[in-house]
């Protein structure tokens, strides 16, 4: 029965013994010198042939792996090129008040305010993803100090012979008493909004003093902005709510992050600069916020495991 050859790999087998048999290995009669050489020559030749095919077939397979790698990571690096506005940070479940080497630490989860009194009387609205670090001895020092991240309003218990200092970022904020907000969240530029007395506030390039209805924030170029501040729109979030008058969409979703504490980023920097009319109650959940702030068509705002994703309609 005669064998079908399917393949060319059949194909140069049966060559290959034809060639081991005039080389004598398959044959009664031994092959003349000539015959062999031209015959091993011939196999040589072939199997280099083979061998090459392969490589240049490992090499293009080796180079098309590559160029597919490297698409697919120039092309994730293009959809991963979002404006970061706000990087989610670690934060309790609950409200928890710690001490720690003398130290009192307070910390706040998402979506909850609380009120802490400091030992000189000092009264703190503590806002959310906040924390609050100051000296159990606080009265026995000689300057009142204590450490913000996040964001807190202050209502200083005057006492001209020990200044009150709070140190947030870059931000260092002095007074003897006063009212005054601090926000200080990872990732923002740091500023303080003034409502009665008058605050000294600077960083190591400079210092300012602000009068009431004014704020100070510390730009890119971490020199101090000095301006008129809204203190209604200022003052909302202590009041539990939303308010955005003529107020940048980035702005917007920026603070909606930090107080659910979810990271946001952004397609579009154009996009950010959109002014938006807003209000809603810091109580709601976030999947309603989100749907109010797509209900005014200005932007395409989703939710999903990386967090708030803002993007053109």
């Amino acid at each position: 029965m005669n064998k079908i050859i399917n393949d060319k790999s059949d194909i140069s087998h049966n060559e290959d013994d034809k060639l081991l048999q005039l080389l004598g290995e398959a044959s009664a009669k031994l092959p003349s010198d000539e015959e062999t050489d031209l015959a091993w020559a011939e196999f040589k030749a072939r199997h280099q042939r083979k061998n090459n095919n392969v490589f240049i077939w490992i090499s293009a397979a080796a180079v098309t792996l590559f160029m597919a790698f490297s698409l697919s990571f120039f092309l994730n690096d293009i959809k991963d090129n979002s404006i970061r506005l706000y990087t989610s940070v670690e934060s309790p479940v609950n409200i928890t008040t710690i001490e720690q080497g003398g130290m009192i630490i307070v910390s706040t989860p998402p979506k909850e305010t609380t009120e802490v009194i400091l030992p000189d009387g000092t009264n703190v609205i503590l806002g959310a993803n906040s924390r609050l670090e100051y000296s159990k001895t606080f009265m026995d020092n000689e300057l009142r100090e204590v450490s913000l991240s996040g964001k807190a309003r202050f209502n200083v218990k005057r006492d001209e012979k020990k200044p009150f200092r709070v140190k947030s970022g870059e931000l260092q904020t002095e007074v003897l008493g006063t009212v005054f907000d601090i926000n200080s969240y990872p990732g923002n530029y740091p500023s303080v909004v003034l409502y009665k007395g008058h605050v000294r506030t600077g960083n190591q390039k400079e210092r300012v003093d602000l009068f009431p209805g004014q704020q100070a924030v510390v730009n890119e170029g971490k020199k101090l902005d000095v301006s008129t501040a809204n203190l209604d729109k200022a003052d909302s979030w202590s009041k539990g709510m939303f308010d955005y008058d003529d107020t940048s969409l980035g702005e917007v979703v920026k603070e909606i992050g930090t107080w659910y504490n979810v990271s946001v980023m952004a397609k579009s920097a154009s996009l950010l600069e959109t002014r938006v009319h807003f209000r809603f109650s810091r109580t709601a959940e976030l999947k309603d916020i989100v749907t109010a702030l797509n209900d005014l068509r200005i932007a395409n705002i989703t939710v999903n495991e990386k967090g708030m994703i803002v993007d053109s309609i």
